[in-house]
């Protein structure tokens, strides 16, 4: 079993992490050593064939996922998200089928903790974005559901306090954002295409059909309409259903699990006047120098 880093909030609330250094990964069981699984995800032997997805907890990973697994395997073919497979850092090397074909990873780690062969083989990387303020909401709607060392048990109020200052799941979400920002900058050759949670959601047969383009699939329209309609929020929540039912371990009996509701604008619903005031001073502050543009409503 693996030893947990325990801490507290200032509100008194336990937390708990894995400790990778730099990195604070879910308290899952299924890593034994963080610090070395970081290490085994850089020298991870990728296919240049294969497609990466990185962003943030919350900011439609499993979605995009399922989208371009669609997309490479030219059919909207369902398959559960197969959480012992394709999280980069959260799963065991020796979990990984073969690569006998392009594969889709996804993870929620910083650019530098990627493996190395992303750089060396040009791997195509779908970097996700998603506002902060639906991404904070989302992230404790979750976080709530969870059993144990995974989840959090204090109220949003002190979870909004905790997301603005320090951060959770993999710090930061200032943080995070502004690490990837600099690093696509700093890497003009490196295949990045960004995808944010809003356009998706806006107008998903036309970032279905950017993202075909970006990854060379040649796809149909009809089938960019097609895998639309079968990654609508919806229907995957519908599909993962059996599955959140199966993690007994981790979620609770009651619990929606990882597709809640995926609307934008969900924060007003939970944000008080004062929090929102309080975030837009550090939003203001921690985002002036940054390019990125969010759509909050």
């Amino acid at each position: 079993m693996p030893q947990f880093l325990e801490l507290k909030d200032k509100f008194g609330n336990n937390l708990y992490f894995g400790n990778g250094g730099d990195v604070r990964f879910a308290a899952t069981p299924l890593i034994s050593d963080f610090r070395q699984q970081l290490k085994d995800v850089r020298q991870l032997e990728l296919r240049s064939d294969d497609v990466i997805v990185v962003g943030y907890p919350k900011s439609g990973n499993h979605w995009h996922q399922q989208i371009i697994r669609m997309l490479l395997q030219n059919s909207t073919e369902y398959h559960p998200n197969t959480f012992t497979t394709d999280v980069l850092e959260y799963i065991p090397e020796s979990y990984r089928p073969p690569a006998t074909g392009p594969r889709v990873f996804f993870s929620h780690l910083c650019f530098r903790h990627l493996p190395l062969q992303v750089l060396e083989k040009k791997v195509k990387v779908v970097y996700l974005t998603r506002n902060p303020k639906d991404t904070f909401v989302s992230l404790f709607a979750q976080l709530s559901e969870m059993k144990n060392e995974m989840g959090y048990s204090g109220t949003w109020d002190q979870f909004f306090q905790v997301m603005l200052e320090w951060g959770f799941w993999h710090g930061n979400y200032f943080d995070h954002l502004l690490d990837w920002e600099r690093e696509i900058e700093a890497h003009p050759d490196m295949p990045v295409f960004v995808s944010s949670f809003e356009d998706m959601k806006r107008d998903p047969v036309g970032q279905i059909e950017k993202l075909n383009e970006f990854l060379e699939m040649g796809r149909s329209r009809q089938l960019c309409q097609d895998i639309a309609e079968a990654c609508n929020i919806h229907v995957m929540k519908e599909k993962e259903e059996e599955q959140v039912r199966a993690l007994q371990q981790v979620y609770k009996a009651d619990a929606v699990g990882i597709y809640r509701k995926g609307e934008i604008g969900d924060w007003k619903n939970w944000f008080t006047p004062e929090q929102n005031e309080q975030f837009e001073e550090v939003y203001q502050k921690r985002m002036a120098d940054s390019k990125r543009t969010f759509i909050f409503e």
